[in-house]
């Protein structure tokens, strides 16, 4: 397994503000508890209203929540801590992963409190919900390859991810997860799955031809196990082979692999609850201009001697007519 650290405060990588498609989320550089507050804000109704859906009390001092039907009466009470999984040698990338911490009950004496660990990483000022880990960066012994390598990239790149995001309530938790052994122009797809076994460190091989490749049987992605053989066996089947990664970016170290599109992107020279709310505000003045009519109106033609002519004999508008003519 690879070594991770605990700490009560977010990693360097991690504080600040980032920003997504649908939400900012904030952590601080302050906190001395075990867990501290996230604050969360949802940018609803395709981005033209922020709500601060999570956040630490103290917020409310500093600026009132709005009440509107887009929004509950209290922000939901949401606390993280941190593991730092793995850091490269220039400290400009990691993997961490985040204890969130949600109120599933309470009583008039206490909240009961469930965690969810949410897996994440962090390259290029981007956090990446979908990413690989090269095992061999941390122990040699770990993969054993047979024959002749000449990519940069080989070795088994293991997932370390199975979160959908960072929310204000549980996140969905992936049944499968897939890894990649690379050997040259080979690249290997690999399924593992829940599992209800306890982790082992053991291993498990598949083979191409004369060639046989040994990886990691069991993953452990934050509270969960992941298996890739049935029971005791140690055969891989159905592998999945292709010359290439799926679409990816790999951090200056090439330990650390992300897929996909990024999921938050850091807001340079912002940090503080102030920029955070300043933020908020800034985004709620605004107001969408109005929609354009699906039909063109068409223009008003009154034609007002046939509508004279039509309400001539209308017992309804007689009298009315007899005072116009001041009869």
């Amino acid at each position: 397994m690879f070594a991770s650290f605990a700490f009560s405060e977010p990693p360097l990588l991690l504080q600040g503000i980032w920003q997504g498609k649908d939400r900012l989320v904030r952590f601080s550089s302050d906190s001395n508890a075990e867990s501290e507050p996230i604050s969360v804000v949802l940018r609803l109704f395709y981005g033209w209203y922020s709500d601060r859906a999570a956040e630490s009390p103290a917020f409310s001092q500093l600026l009132a929540r709005e009440r509107n039907d887009a929004s509950a009466k209290n922000a939901e009470d949401v606390s993280v801590s941190f593991r730092t999984i793995f850091e490269n040698e220039q400290k400009d990338a990691g993997i961490y992963e985040l204890s969130i911490f949600y109120p599933v009950s309470s009583s008039k004496t206490k909240i009961k409190m469930e965690s969810t660990v949410v897996p994440i990483a962090v390259v290029d000022g981007k956090i990446y919900l979908d990413f690989l880990l090269n095992a061999p960066a941390q122990n040699a012994d770990f993969v054993r390859v047979d024959g002749e390598n000449s990519n940069s990239h080989d070795g088994f790149w293991r997932a370390a991810s199975n979160a959908d995001g960072i929310t204000i309530s549980p996140p969905r938790i992936s049944g499968e997860v897939r890894s990649f052994f690379v050997s040259g122009n080979d690249v290997y797809s690999l399924r593992y799955w829940k599992s209800e076994m306890e982790y082992a460190d053991a291993q498990a091989t598949f083979s191409d031809g004369n060639r046989v490749f040994e990886v990691a049987k069991f993953l452990k992605i934050g509270e969960e196990v992941y298996q890739c053989t049935t029971g005791r066996s140690t055969k891989i089947r159905n592998i999945e082979k292709s010359t290439s990664l799926p679409s990816s970016a790999f951090d200056s170290q090439s330990a650390i692999c992300v897929l996909g599109e990024p999921y938050l992107v850091r807001v340079d020279g912002k940090s503080s609850e102030q920029d955070l709310l300043a933020s908020v505000s800034e985004n709620n003045v605004r107001r969408h201009p109005v929609p354009k009519p699906v039909f063109p109106p068409f223009p008003i033609d009154f034609h007002w001697k046939e509508i004279s002519e039509l309400e001539k004999y209308n017992p309804a508008t007689y009298s009315r007519r007899n005072i116009d003519l001041g009869k």
